[in-house]
């Protein structure tokens, strides 16, 4: 390695002057991969510094070729780094294992928040939450608050806004934690999406006044329609006798804040949070399943043949069906967003173009909404308006072609043009 160079790399990294120090670093390893890991691996630094995201890759590679280096889990996690930033997610998920994999590495709460990251925008959330949890409860991590802040929003995409709550909860009580108004606020939006209006306003009100979070849209209509459900509820006076009793609420428990009781999310396994979620998606689905009933006596049954004959046809024409539009879209999205099969939705096609049309939508979103039906007797279109994590929405436009009497999926296509605010 020449060592002149290598001495003014180190001056100019040193006054940050960025593109000196990656050229002399660059000039010092002359081309040599054996010894030259230590260049290599400022160089790539220094290239990070200045942007130049995907020469730092190619350098840090460089760097990791040299086997007598001792900090090549840095290296491999900065890597990792560079290449998220790229959008190339499965390798910087691998780069980041890399690093988790090296017993000397003593940063690994770095690591670990960068694979979790990963993971969520490869829409492997469950994976993406073990990793954030394991981040959070590294005793080496100086801000484990905004490991607990994505927890929280991992558990949000899961649809288990109870565990959310947990997270969010433990993130805005760190003193240090800068973030605590972005956690208070989605505080907030767990409690409003669990219906319990009181603490969602209190928490919300706490992110504004005391943290001076300024609300994102859907977050400042979250709180308005809080705010609105908490104060029809103050009005409602008591029963009088005659009238009807009222239907008593669920109620879900959650400790005091000065429980010293560890949340179940801190202790619960990857294989658990896994399979756990899974069953209890699907239990939702079977259950919110219409069901049919068991028997109809014979002499309902004559009188309604004449009427049903003629409804039948007119159903058919107007595009009525079972499954329905909606009953077969909320399938398809809820088993994507599960990670499950989602082929009996959908026409006889290959799994690859089945695979493809769904790639167009997002690894995770907050919520959908369908806004649209077009029904005609063999085709209909229905319009899937998402709301993404981030805060923006899209509009999807999912294709379904009749089979029997029911609907399947034939096809998914997106209009970006309605992003807003989104990824």
């Amino acid at each position: 390695m020449d060592q002149t160079r290598l001495a003014a790399a180190e001056a100019a990294y040193a006054t940050g002057d960025w593109t000196a120090a990656a050229r002399e670093y660059l000039g010092a390893a002359a081309g040599e991969i054996q010894g030259s890991g230590y260049a290599f691996h400022r160089a790539g630094n220094a290239l990070m510094k200045l942007k130049r995201t995907e020469d730092a890759a190619s350098v840090y590679e460089r760097a990791l070729e040299d086997a007598s280096y001792p900090d090549r889990a840095t290296v491999s996690c900065n890597l990792g780094t560079a290449k998220a930033s790229l959008g190339v997610y499965d390798q910087a998920a691998r780069a980041f294992q890399a690093a988790l994999d090296d017993p000397s590495y003593d940063a690994r709460y770095k690591a670990l928040q960068g694979i979790a990251g990963a993971y969520y925008q490869m829409g492997r959330i469950e994976e993406s939450a073990e990793a954030y949890r394991q981040a959070a409860l590294d005793s080496g991590n100086p801000d484990p608050g905004k490991a607990l802040n994505n927890l929280g929003l991992c558990f949000v995409a899961l649809e288990r806004p109870e565990d959310a709550v947990e997270a969010y909860r433990a993130a805005v009580e760190l003193k240090g934690y800068k973030g605590r108004g972005r956690a208070a606020g989605n505080l907030g939006m767990a409690y409003a999406a669990l219906g319990m209006h009181d603490r969602a306003v209190s928490s919300f009100e706490r992110a504004r006044d005391e943290f001076a979070h300024t609300f994102s849209p859907s977050m400042e209509a979250a709180y308005q329609a809080s705010l609105a459900a908490r104060n029809a509820s103050n009005r409602i006076e008591g029963w009088t006798t005659g009238e009807i009793e009222p239907v008593a609420p669920r109620t879900l428990e959650f400790p005091d804040d000065s429980s010293e009781e560890e949340s179940r999310f801190f202790t619960i396994t990857e294989d658990e949070m896994k399979a756990a979620d899974r069953d209890a998606r699907r239990r939702e689905r079977k259950e919110r399943q219409p069901k049919r009933p068991a028997w109809i006596s014979a002499s309902v049954w004559v009188g309604l043949v004449i009427v049903v004959a003629g409804g039948l046809v007119a159903a058919y024409l107007y595009g009525i069906g079972y499954p329905t539009q909606q009953m077969t879209v909320n399938g398809v999205l809820e088993a994507y967003a599960d990670g499950d099969d989602v082929s009996s939705y959908w026409v006889a096609v290959p799994a690859t173009d089945v695979d493809k049309a769904m790639s167009s939508l997002p690894p995770e979103w907050l919520s959908y909404t369908i806004s649209g039906v077009e029904r005609s007797a063999r085709t209909s279109k229905v319009d899937v308006t998402v709301t993404l994590e981030r805060g923006g929405v899209v509009t999807y436009e999912i294709s379904l072609a009749r089979e029997g009497v029911g609907w399947k999926v034939n096809g998914v296509s997106s209009s970006f043009n309605s992003t807003d605010g989104g990824v």
